[in-house]
Parts: C-alpha cells; structure tokens; sequence
C-alpha cells in the first residue's frame, strides 16, 4: 500500500536512528570516563556489588596506612629502647671496673659521675621517645608500667578481628638510679659505683635489667613483624579486590571502540535512510499528473 498521511518507514527509521543515537551516546560516555557503569541504570545488579567493592577498598587503603604508621610508631619506640639497652651495658662496664681493686675512690668517683649522667639520659630518652604526642616507653607517675596501644588493621567488613593490641612496657628512673625496667624494680644507687664490693653486686643486677630490657625490646619486634604481615595481606587483598571491582565498573576499551565505530556507521545509514523515507511519499505525485 502507498500512504502519504502515514509514513511508516520514516517513523520506522526515527524509531532505529534514535536507537542508535542512544547507543552512540553510551559508548562514548564510556570511553570518555573509562567507566562501563556510569549510571546505575547502566547495569543495576553490578552497582551495588561494585559500590560494595569500593566501599571495602576504601577501607583497605586506610587499614594499610594505619599499618604503616603503626610500623614507624613500634620503630620509634624500638629505637628509644635501644639506646637505653646501650646506656645499660656502658653501666655495666662502670661497674665492673668500679668491682676492680686496681682503682681507687677518685676513680670511682669519676665513674659514678659518669652513671649518674647515664640514669638521667636513661629517664629523659624514656620520657622524650614519643610518637605523634604520644609517649611510647615511659612509665614514670603510671598507675602501671604499660602502655596500651591499639592499631585499627581491618578493612571495615567485619564487625571482628579488626583491632591488633600491644601493652608495651616502660621503663623510668629518678636522679638517684631507682627505677623500674618493665614492671621489674631495679636499684643501680650512685654510691654503689664508690666501693668495690657494693660495685660488684651491682654487675648481676644491671646484666638483670639488660635482659629485661631486652625481653620488651623481642615484644615490640615480635609485634612489628606482625604487622608486616597483616600489610602484605591486605595489600594482596586490596589488589584482588580492585581487579574485581574493575571487571564489573571499567570500561573494555576494545569492545566500546567497537562497538561505537558500529554505532557511528548505522547513525550515518540510518539518517540517509531516514532522508529516503521522507523522499518516497513525494512519488504519489507522479500519479496524480
């Protein structure tokens, strides 16, 4: 039948050129943004898993620069650690020359002159070894000689296993060398470094703080090498967890250029076509002449 009031194949046309316009526009969304979901009508099940996904990404990242400022705070507190470990040995040493009968009381005198300087700076690296205002290993004027510290490790997913904890335990001395290692109270008086046989009792119980010393310091290295592992964790995590959240949201560039060169080619025929359905009714009047 030929009709001129009804253009059926020019509607037809309208109907696919809008079609592929439609088409068109989203491909080129996609390769503009890099992005297969733009909108959520452009996939709906896919958005709420990947917003899911980057939701938990989100708190991975967070999770793994905890982790790294938690490492740089245990290597802070390991470091004020280590000089008073250094500072113990260097009394130690005082002492047993003290304990030799080959001195005599102005030598001691010297060397408990120089103790006396190495308990001071023992208490001041304690008190000074802090970490963004917070004091890591000093435990003068504390109800306890332990610091309690927590590092939020979890990606937020889980109401559990989120939180790592270490009681790191301090140490403190006053001028006259009476103090506490860990809980553990040591006396290292000045005027036993004076005689010779108050001297040499003094070298055990100073080998005693070393050890207890010691003991925090294998504490803080055991937990650090537990944070490490729970970064490489969640660092491989996060990495498999972005590659699945880039399989559902990116974009496959491949198939979009694709795609949009088949696009571009059906909005050029579509329109030609579009221009011949307008074209035909114009045949009625040559039956009319």
């Amino acid at each position: 039948m030929f009709r001129i009031n009804t253009n059926v194949l020019a509607i037809n046309g309208q109907r696919n050129l809008f079609q592929t316009a439609k088409d068109l526009n989203t491909r080129m969304e996609r390769l503009s943004s890099g992005l297969r979901i733009n909108h959520a009508a452009d996939d709906a099940a896919g958005i709420t898993a990947s917003e899911s996904m980057r939701s938990q990404i989100a708190g991975q990242k967070t999770a793994n620069d905890n982790m790294s400022r938690a490492i740089t705070l245990l290597q802070t507190a390991d470091s004020g650690l280590e000089q008073i470990g250094n500072m113990l040995i260097r009394l130690k040493e005082l002492a047993e020359q003290s304990a030799d009968g080959t001195l005599n009381s102005d030598n001691r005198s010297g060397l408990s002159t120089e103790a006396a300087a190495l308990i001071a700076e023992i208490d001041r690296i304690a008190s000074s070894t802090t970490f963004n205002g917070i004091s890591l290993i000093d435990s003068a004027g504390a109800a306890t000689s332990v610091t309690n510290l927590t590092f939020y490790v979890g990606d937020g997913t889980s109401a559990t296993n989120q939180v790592l904890s270490l009681a790191l335990k301090g140490v403190a001395f006053d001028a006259n060398g009476i103090g506490t290692i860990g809980g553990t109270a040591f006396n290292f008086t000045l005027d036993d470094f004076l005689g010779q046989v108050s001297a040499q009792a003094m070298v055990s119980n100073i080998d005693t703080a070393v050890t207890t010393l010691a003991t925090i310091r294998t504490d803080v290295g055991a937990f650090q090498n537990r944070i490490e592992r729970s970064q490489a964790n969640i660092q491989s995590a996060m990495e498999n967890t972005r590659n699945s959240e880039s399989t559902i949201r990116d974009a496959d560039f491949a198939m979009e250029a694709s795609a949009m060169t088949r696009a571009q080619i059906l909005a050029q025929t579509g329109s030609s076509m579009l221009q011949q359905a307008n074209i035909l009714p114009q045949l009625a009047l040559t039956l009319i002449q």
